[in-house]
């Protein structure tokens, strides 16, 4: 069985090495994947020092303390967003050059090149957010919490990358549709700030049921936020393919 998949998986790796290789020459891509770690250090640093800047200029006990958790939930979905928009920039620009046609004849084949510029960079950013999650968290997180919600923002990450691939026709229009595509994340701070059933109308976004995974530690939100970004994944998968044949 291993020999069978030695040649399907040498394929897989070097378009992913290839990958590797595009983005180490991009110095925005670099930047762009450098800018979780540097946001982690961040809020882990800079949040409490903010925090007591702002409690003696208002003279309140608490200011900021209150949305460390909201912070925390931002870290965790940044990390994925980060990866999955440069693999969006770099599948636009494999496209722009034709390169996407050939590598989906070549023995890496659609399925590899999807595996290779989506699924990997989101496995990656799996581990990678887990990992600050858990060394700069503003809160305490129980290790089971971290991997739902790490697990929940990379299927978000891919259905981004999925959207910014599929609307744009080059990488100018992926970075306008990556701003927009932010908006996604739009539901984070929902449960935050909006105590009222109001804060349902935003249930369509994965976003918003990560939040109140976080917020309330019922493993239940599991269940929509998952449901809600696979239908995300299905409806951009399909344009996705479309673009690609």
């Amino acid at each position: 069985m291993r020999q069978d998949m030695k040649p399907s998986m040498k394929p897989l790796l070097r378009s992913f090495g290839m990958f590797i290789r595009q983005i180490s020459k991009d110095s925005m891509l670099i930047v762009v994947c450098i800018a979780p770690i540097l946001a982690a250090f961040f809020f882990h640093f800079g949040i409490p020092i903010i925090e007591g800047l702002l409690c003696e200029f208002f003279r309140k006990t608490t200011v900021l303390t209150p949305y460390n958790l909201l912070f925390d939930l931002f870290l965790s979905i940044l990390t994925p967003y980060m990866f999955c928009f440069a693999s969006a920039m770099l599948m636009l620009t494999e496209y722009d050059e034709g390169m996407t046609s050939y590598l989906a004849v070549t023995p890496i084949g659609k399925k590899g090149y999807i595996l290779s510029r989506l699924l990997t960079p989101a496995v990656i950013s799996f581990f990678a957010s887990s990992l600050l999650l858990l060394y700069f968290a503003l809160t305490t997180w129980a290790f089971m919490m971290i991997i739902m919600v790490c697990l929940l923002t990379s299927l978000t990450s891919i259905a981004v990358a999925l959207l910014v691939f599929s609307i744009s026709h080059n990488r100018v229009e992926g970075m306008a549709m990556a701003k927009l595509s932010g908006l996604m994340m739009l539901g984070l701070p929902v449960p935050f700030f909006l105590l009222s059933n109001v804060q349902y109308i935003f249930a369509f976004l994965p976003s918003f049921w990560i939040a109140k995974l976080g917020m309330e530690q019922n493993v239940l939100y599991f269940i929509p936020a998952l449901l809600t970004s696979l239908t995300w994944l299905w409806i951009l998968y399909r344009k996705f393919e479309r673009k690609l044949t």
